[in-house]
């Protein structure tokens, strides 16, 4: 078991990749409670996003809490968490097939979210997911791996749901 001092952790990763599962793991094990950064950005689930302030000004509320584990993608919310984090888990697959079978998956498990909804959400993932360097440049996107290249020291890259396993079963 590993025993580290760990009581700000931030999540994150594309979609379908397990960062809630890991998230509520890891709270259970720890302690911590654990927030989805969907429920900051979102005032009706999937549906209605809040004021983009807002949501930042809300989330900061908890990255100034003494112990936390924040989960998600959305990037103005995660920003200031990466500086807050004591430990940032990148969960990273290279299948997107198997990324597509989670959201498919999820779809029948959660009641707020319509098959328009998940369908739209598979668009999304796809274009992200097939978008070159020069597309996200022109638009001024970084990828995930950009963003937290700075950070490096304090990153811990997962890359399949049995190194999840793994990871969570060595935290002590």
């Amino acid at each position: 078991m590993i025993n580290l001092v760990l009581n700000r952790i931030l999540i994150i990763g594309d979609s379908g990749r397990g960062k809630t599962f890991l998230a509520s793991k890891l709270s259970e094990k720890l302690g911590i409670p654990y927030y989805s950064t969907d429920d900051f950005y979102y005032e009706i689930k999937f549906t209605k996003p809040r004021d983009k302030q807002e949501s930042i000004d809300n989330i900061s509320k908890i990255y100034h809490k003494e112990k936390w584990i924040v989960e998600g993608t959305t990037h103005h919310l995660i920003k200031s968490g990466l500086d807050s984090a004591d430990i940032i888990i990148y969960l990273k697959y290279n299948n997107i097939f198997f990324q597509l079978f989670s959201i498919i998956k999820r779809h029948f498990t959660r009641k707020d979210a319509s098959f328009y909804q998940t369908l739209l959400h598979i668009r999304h993932v796809i274009h992200k997911r097939f978008q070159t360097k020069a597309d996200r440049q022109k638009m001024g996107q970084m990828t995930t791996s950009e963003r937290i290249k700075p950070y490096k020291q304090k990153v811990i890259t997962l890359t399949s749901f049995k190194e999840i396993d793994c990871f969570v079963n060595f935290i002590k």
